[in-house]
């Protein structure tokens, strides 16, 4: 071998490469450089998004308080926005007022922010809850939630900081028969079941004593607690033989209170009762009556004073079965939903039905139907009808309620197996006017409390549906910002639930699967 081909050789094996230790090194060496660039983005990330929302928070404390000093109270996003001190609705925080909404301090009378930009996560997803469970009640004060399952007679207790069934469940079938409705008094820790034959109470803070309700033995379509007074509100039996009672808090006794008009919506036409305890009221729906040529009794809205137990027919509308040629101003007999909206502040109350208006599109005078929001004052019985914006053939009425905290009321619009435009919506109502509205898809078919397939997060201002699962449609629960209407992907899918609870304390949703015999948990925040 030459001099230059030694040369070569040994210049050629010191270029064999690193070796193994070498090339372990390196790569450990970019590992922790990768991860320091990987958190220092991330933090980077948190710190904008940090300081995005208390940017955001601070230019709505200094709306707040110029607001204050020109009203003498403070205001919500849409009063804000309304004076010029925002030029749009808040992006990260929701505002929320004191019941007293009036300048100062205290829970009372000032104002809240929330940050409500964290989404909504799937959390526990099949807690068992036995067979057949309708419906569910929060104890926001305890932290537990109640589901009542029809199929066992029996309600499962689930710990709400655990999203575990605690104990075994308690057996109603001694009190009440095919329980399908259930309430809770945060209070007095009392958990009130009704079924086929009136309502038994559960007393959680003496070992779970369970009592029949003397006094009311029709089968329960609607069963509440009044936030006012704890009072417990009963609707049952058929629309033409419908009756209403009350429990007094702490009793165990029903009394009946005596309707001016037959009518009270059953349960496929989600019968429920609102309340509005800064004017001492209870609000249900007044269902018409009547079938073919039968004359038709008037769709309206009952009113029971809280204090004396007394009801009214606050306002009542004309019926008419069809719309046709010239029908005039009329409510389709049978459409009005139970269930009823109070706004408090402006002492309004938000009621659905289907109505006729003219048809721009027909020159003959023939009229259409339109789903509607009719928007009542209690007071002086005066209406104003909001027709929902989108109105496929198929729309119909579904549920609404009140935000306090966004000052906005909400209606769900059911539109056939379809989501998006020709599938369901949630008008945004403020007042008397539509501000805005989020696409959803249609209402879950699932067995379960009828009134309950719609909920509201108050404190982070979400909305939740419980959705169908056929033609597109995923199932699960559909949501969306209550201010900004922005809906996220749907969640739980694609199971169809029958009924969903909203827990402001924690950030949490509880839904009922009937089919599978179990409940599942949402979580927004920290919760």
């Amino acid at each position: 071998m030459t001099w230059d081909q030694r040369r070569f050789t040994s210049r050629a094996r010191g270029q064999d490469g690193f070796t193994l230790i070498e090339l372990l090194v390196v790569i450990v060496i970019l590992g922790v450089l990768a991860a320091i660039v990987v958190f220092s983005v991330k933090g980077i990330g948190d710190k904008g998004h940090k300081s995005a929302v208390s940017a955001d928070a601070a230019t709505l404390r200094t709306a707040e308080e110029a607001y204050c000093a020109k009203h003498g109270r403070y205001g919500t996003a849409d009063d804000l926005t309304g004076d010029g001190l925002l030029s749009s609705e808040p992006v990260y925080n929701l505002v929320q007022v004191g019941d007293e909404n009036k300048c100062g301090h205290g829970a009372a009378s000032s104002f809240t922010l929330t940050d409500t930009s964290t989404p909504t996560e799937s959390g526990a997803d099949s807690i068992p809850v036995g067979a057949n469970p309708a419906d569910l009640a929060v104890d926001e004060k305890a932290d537990r939630v109640y589901v009542v399952s029809t199929g066992g007679n029996n309600v499962t207790v689930i710990d709400g900081k655990t999203d575990t069934a605690t104990g075994a469940p308690i057996d109603v079938s001694s009190a009440v028969s095919s329980p399908s409705r259930i309430a809770v008094d945060a209070g007095t820790g009392r958990v009130y079941v009704g079924g086929t034959n009136g309502v038994a109470i559960i007393d959680t803070a003496h070992s779970n004593q369970l009592t029949h309700v003397s006094g009311f033995t029709a089968a329960v379509t609607s069963l509440a607690v009044s936030p006012e007074n704890g009072d417990v509100y009963i609707g049952g039996g058929l629309s033409s033989t419908s009756t209403v009672a009350y429990i007094p808090t702490g009793s165990s006794s029903a009394t009946s209170i005596p309707l001016p008009a037959p009518g009270l919506p059953g349960a496929s036409n989600s019968m429920d009762f609102s309340f509005d305890s800064v004017h001492h009221a209870v609000y249900f729906a007044k269902l018409g009556l009547g079938s073919g040529t039968a004359p038709l009794s008037t769709i309206g809205l009952f009113a029971i004073s809280s204090q004396t137990h007394e009801a009214r027919v606050a306002v009542q509308f004309p019926t008419k079965q069809s719309c046709g040629t010239n029908a005039g101003d009329v409510l389709l007999s049978n459409s009005v939903r139970g269930t009823a909206a109070v706004d408090p502040g402006r002492n309004l109350v938000y009621l659905l039905a289907k109505r006729c208006a003219p048809d721009p599109a027909n020159p003959k005078g023939q009229w259409k139907v339109v789903a509607t929001t009719m928007v009542i004052n209690p007071v002086d019985g005066s209406t104003t009808a909001i027709d929902d914006p989108v109105t496929p053939t198929s729309s119909g009425p579904n549920a609404v309620f009140y935000n306090p905290a966004a000052g906005a009321a909400y209606a769900y619009f059911d539109g056939g197996a379809n989501c998006g435009g020709a599938g369901a919506r949630v008008d945004r109502i403020v007042g008397t006017e539509v501000t805005g509205q989020a696409l959803v898809c249609a209402v879950s078919p699932a067995v379960g409390n009828q009134a309950h397939k719609f909920a509201v997060l108050r404190n982070y201002n979400r909305i939740f549906v419980a959705q169908q699962r056929s033609g597109g449609a995923p199932g699960g629960i559909g949501m969306a910002n209550g201010s900004t209407l922005l809906g996220q992907a749907p969640l739980g899918t694609p199971r169809q639930f029958g009924a969903l609870a909203a827990d402001n304390t924690t950030g949490k949703v509880y839904a009922v699967d009937p089919l599978g015999g179990t409940v599942a948990v949402f979580r927004t925040g920290s919760a």
